[in-house]
């Protein structure tokens, strides 16, 4: 599976795998039998409210109730990803989101500028967007190319390594108990940071770590080093995390 690097804000690369064009397309595809169903039972509830007579006040009624029903459709690819963080709800199921291609965070106008050219990717029954998705080393349709994101899979393939953090003994005591605030990705993050700022010696990278670390779990222990601090959290989340 091919990969992609992303620098964070911390200017730490992260590898992710792209998402395969199957599972696009099938994101896609799931994405279209939600707009169906949701299309089907807005229709029911359209006929159930204008079943009567037909007037002038309901043919009214109609249009602002079809015009309501089409606007989630038409900005279906705008406001999904945007409120989803990336993802919309065939893409959700895949574990497959958008993201940027220099890391940083994907904004409204991000999402927007996808949904304009979705008009472009879907010229000659999509065949634009699967063309330059398979020409492109990151598999990106023009929309990606313009707005500058990559489709990712959130199935991550973990080394061992990465896995097991740290080798802690069978009598080791945390110190920390509220490490469980951070999840499993946070937990990576930080490890990733720490290794990363220990090699270039950026100790105020660690000290920025340790204050978001702090920030989270409320717990100081003003004797300790930034680096002792931000090692012990690592190993006190995987102990907690193993019981």
């Amino acid at each position: 599976m091919e990969g992609v690097h992303i620098n964070t804000s911390q200017n730490v690369t992260i590898d992710f795998n792209l998402a395969t064009i199957g599972n696009r397309i099938a994101a896609r595809f799931l994405d279209w039998i939600f707009i169906l169903i949701y299309l089907v039972i807005f229709f029911i509830i359209i006929y159930v409210l204008t079943s009567n007579d037909f007037n002038f006040e309901h043919e009214m009624l109609n249009m602002v109730l079809y015009v309501i029903m089409i606007l989630p459709v038409v900005f279906y690819s705008l406001w999904a990803p945007y409120f989803m963080q990336g993802q919309t709800f065939g893409k959700k199921i895949l574990k497959i989101k958008i993201v940027k291609a220099d890391g940083a965070e994907a904004t409204f106008g991000t999402y927007f500028i996808r949904w304009l050219l979705n008009v472009v990717d879907s010229i000659f029954y999509s065949s634009v967007g699967l063309i330059t998705m398979a020409s492109t080393k990151k598999r990106q349709r023009v929309a990606d190319l313009v707005a500058h994101t990559v489709v990712i899979t959130t199935r991550q393939q973990i080394n061992f390594d990465q896995t097991i953090l740290y080798n802690l003994e069978e009598n080791y005591q945390p110190i920390f108990s509220q490490v469980l605030q951070l999840s499993d990705k946070d937990v990576q993050i930080i490890r990733t940071s720490l290794d990363f700022a220990k090699k270039n010696r950026d100790y105020e990278l660690i000290k920025k770590l340790r204050n978001k670390i702090e920030s989270v779990i409320n717990e100081y222990k003003s004797e300790m080093s930034d680096v002792d601090y931000v090692d012990t959290v690592i190993k006190d989340y995987q102990y907690f995390s193993q019981q």
